[in-house]
């Protein structure tokens, strides 16, 4: 009787993870529909996976979602590797905000364009609209990614630019702005030291968030995985005097984080085990 329950629950457990990952992210009442499970069930089998970091709830929409890949589940974007990068950032995202109020954002780089993975929107005392999180924003002309890529090479930046080729919406082409001048932005950008929203990007929300962000890259392996932001209302500040009063916090959370990878991926290499053994 026992093993029929504790078969009944992995199965119930298991219908939660694909449920998860076909659909990215959901609330409790999607799993409920998606499952058929009661909430109160689900509230039960969502415990362990959480505390055993199988699934997470973001911050910034409060969604539940899955931190494993599952074969045969084709579509998920969460990798292992995103999930730790989320778990190792946001307590420094969530003591940035707490101390400076304003929200930060967390994007990763994601082929030729970035993807908003964490917020802490909700958790400011600011209400400047509700964080998309699993949201895809240009390479090109996000403060994210126009700090992620002041963080490499003219070179690949180039190559960048070149595999993005035409793209309307992803491509460098949609900012109407030539390769060269580009280059030109991010020098400004490095010598700044954090980036903000190219003048002539939007966003992709609809009607625009009329925000601004400032942005800097973050670090795994020594190389730029993705970055943070702080994001405010255009009407508050500009962007210059924005960053004389809350870059400190901004740029050294993010070497917090990027230190804290770094710390995780030697750790992770010291207790692998090596060929052979």
């Amino acid at each position: 009787m026992a093993r029929d329950l504790t078969n009944r629950s992995l199965e119930r457990g298991l219908s939660i993870l694909e449920a998860l990952a076909q659909r990215r992210a959901c609330s409790l009442s999607d799993l409920n529909r998606s499952t058929g499970l009661a909430k109160s069930t689900l509230r039960r089998l969502l415990a362990p996976l959480l505390a055993h970091h199988i699934v997470r709830r973001s911050l910034g929409d409060q969604l539940y979602r899955i931190n494993i890949a599952l074969p045969l589940i084709r579509g998920a974007r969460t990798t292992p590797r995103t999930a730790r990068i989320i778990e190792i950032a946001s307590p420094h995202m969530i003591e940035l905000t707490q101390r400076v109020k304003w929200p930060s954002d967390l994007h990763l780089r994601s082929g030729n364009r970035m993807c908003v993975v964490e917020s802490t929107r909700a958790l400011s005392p600011f209400h400047i609209g509700r964080a998309r999180v699993d949201l895809d924003v240009s390479l090109f002309g996000a403060a994210s990614g126009r700090a992620y890529l002041s963080a490499l090479r003219n070179d690949e930046v180039g190559a960048l630019i070149r595999s993005a080729g035409d793209h309307p919406v992803w491509g460098l082409g949609r900012l109407h702005t030539a390769a060269a001048e580009f280059i030109a932005e991010l020098n400004a950008i490095r010598s700044a030291g954090y980036a903000t929203r190219s003048p002539k990007y939007d966003g992709e929300s609809k009607p625009p968030d009329r925000l601004y962000a400032m942005a800097v890259p973050i670090f795994q392996a020594r190389a730029p995985t993705g970055a943070l932001t702080l994001v405010w209302p255009r009407r508050h500040l500009r962007p210059e005097q924005f960053a004389k009063l809350y870059l400190a916090d901004l740029a050294a959370t993010a070497q917090r984080i990027s230190s804290d990878l770094a710390k995780f991926d030697k750790q992770r290499t010291k207790t692998a085990p090596r060929p052979g053994a």
